[in-house]
């Protein structure tokens, strides 16, 4: 599932070792390769031991993409997912055991239904319900893709980081300046300490370093992973809020995923996300994910919280 220029960036902060410059431990490579090492401890009970990192909580596409694939490996080989739908429940250590119980709500000839709980000792993590479905052939259509500049046009979002981390604030540096899996290209120009009310609407290229190989679920639960990037954000631009405001408090609670098509996560994708509405605190985005020849194979839908301290928090995201 490696393939050459995992990690791969731009210098200084993208650095491929840990260093001054770039002191973060978190390692795509052992991301990759330990983000779905399940020891299974009794039937429908998976544990998987925490991947190195300087988060100062769990990614959240990280547990999506692990409870998503906890639920895949109680399904028939047949069945593959088409959609789940998540809560988030509380932020989780980066340096705790996750725990992950699947319940087996429904089995029948097409469709396969499951019931997932991840924790970590007794705090509740994440409730996810996932379907699955055996592959037939049938009528269908897509959305029709916007038209954007191809991604080898765009500059890479590590590039467009490394410029701004001197002026990045601390508590934001573990996220956006880390060792990353994916190739982020930005349509639209990335916005920092921006004040302006920006459309409600941004574009993505991105694609996963390297080659991964293995079945389609491998692919998907990737996606999963990355779909939790960019959707609060969207959210912020019309109400003129930085992401980087030192009062801003932000947390993904709930997003799903339908996936439509085949498609391959180290090819490149566009993201294309919205965000119809916010308000009471909260944001609403949603989003579509095309290949690169135009087909929509998959959408997104994410609620976020969007809450504006009195005061500048300080060592939490």
């Amino acid at each position: 599932m490696n393939g050459p220029g995992l990690a791969d960036g731009a210098g200084g902060a993208y650095a491929n070792v840990v260093s001054d410059q770039n002191p973060y431990p978190d390692n795509p490579l052992d991301e990759r390769e330990r983000l779905f090492d399940f020891v299974e401890t009794a039937p429908d009970r998976f544990s998987v031991a925490p991947v190195r990192s300087g988060l100062l909580r769990l990614f959240g596409g990280a547990i999506l993409s692990q409870c998503l694939d906890a639920a895949r490996r109680t399904v028939p080989d047949q069945k593959i997912a088409h959609s789940f739908h998540a809560y988030y429940m509380k932020p989780g250590l980066t340096d705790a055991v996750n725990e992950i119980e699947v319940t087996r709500e429904t089995d029948g000839r097409s469709f396969a239904t499951r019931a997932v709980r991840m924790t970590q000792g007794d705090a509740p993590l994440m409730r996810m319900m996932a379907s699955f479905k055996v592959d037939e052939d049938s009528a269908g259509h897509s959305i029709p893709m916007p038209d954007v500049p191809d991604p080898e046009t765009l500059e890479p979002l590590a590039d467009i980081l490394a410029r701004l981390s001197k002026d990045l604030p601390a508590r934001h540096g573990p996220f956006w300046l880390r060792r990353q899996q994916i190739d982020w290209r930005p349509v639209q120009p990335f916005p920092f300490r921006n004040s302006r009310r920006l459309a409600p609407c941004r574009q993505f290229w991105f694609r996963f370093k390297g080659t991964i190989d293995g079945p389609h679920y491998v692919h998907q639960r990737w996606l999963a992973y990355a779909s939790d990037m960019h959707i609060i954000h969207t959210g912020l631009g019309p109400m003129g809020i930085d992401w980087s405001n030192d009062r801003l408090q932000t947390s993904s609670l709930d997003h799903a995923v339908w996936f439509h098509d085949l498609f391959r996560v180290d090819d490149w994708l566009l993201y294309t996300l919205e965000s119809p509405a916010a308000g009471n605190a909260l944001s609403y985005g949603r989003g579509n994910i095309f290949r690169r020849d135009g087909t929509c194979v998959a959408s997104v839908s994410q609620q976020g919280l969007v809450r504006m301290l009195d005061s500048k928090r300080e060592g939490k995201l």
